[in-house]
């Protein structure tokens, strides 16, 4: 082991001490050698760190930072993306990418909070995309895909959580209005049309007709999503 190695390798492990992070130096490449991680800290707040004069700074010229992401914060980014206001006109979500997700993280120290919802979103998003590829492991990309092809409401709905009553009405009667943003990032169908929908479904469910009452008294309240 060089001596430029053995600095950086310092380095690495002064910084895991200071954020409690696993650091490992990458293999030389044509651009130098790099810390790699995954979550914890940003890249910018490593790279501060790194130049700090306590910790070496020398090392740092020329170093390269390397933050990889976990599956469940791919999987919690992913989710987040997809429920996020759409800027389309159709209402459907901007496609989720590993490019995305990153952007998204870019000045997030990781792990994230999830709430109990996003939780239970993300364990049912990771099992199903690893049983799709039969593997322990699975990539961002392969996690964007399985996303993209069961449509959020479908994780929701298998998840267990609690719905709202605007969201327990439109599981049931989005694709017969062809509400594609229900299925893509949990858009709630308009009041409105929920109301006229249970009215004129002679096979509407007690919780379907529950969920009816709780919206109209929402409405009268104000407090009814739009």
């Amino acid at each position: 082991m060089t001596d430029a190695r053995r600095t950086v390798e310092a380095l690495a492990a002064a910084l895991g001490e200071r954020f409690g992070t696993a650091f490992a130096v990458e293999a030389d490449t044509g651009d130098g050698p790099a810390l790699a991680w995954t979550d914890g800290p940003t890249a910018d707040q490593v790279a501060e760190a790194a130049r700090a004069p306590a910790l070496t700074s020398e090392a740092a010229e020329g170093l390269a930072f390397h933050r990889a992401l976990s599956e469940r914060a791919v999987a919690l980014g992913a989710i987040r993306l997809a429920v996020a206001p759409s800027p389309l006109a159709c209402g459907l979500p901007v496609p989720v990418s590993p490019a995305g997700i990153e952007s998204l993280w870019w000045r997030t120290p990781l792990p994230a909070t999830a709430t109990p919802r996003e939780e239970r979103l993300v364990y049912g998003l990771l099992y199903e995309v690893h049983d799709d590829h039969h593997s322990n492991h699975v990539t961002p990309q392969q996690i964007c895909d399985g996303l993209a092809r069961r449509g959020i409401a479908t994780l929701l709905l298998r998840s267990g959580a609690e719905l709202t009553p605007a969201e327990i009405l439109t599981a049931r009667y989005a694709a017969a209005h062809g509400h594609l943003a229900w299925r893509h990032r949990l858009a709630t169908m308009p009041v409105p049309v929920l109301l006229r929908a249970v009215r004129e479904d002679p096979q509407a469910s007690p919780e379907c007709r529950a969920a009816a009452r709780m919206l109209e008294a929402e409405e009268e309240t104000g407090t009814a999503p739009a």
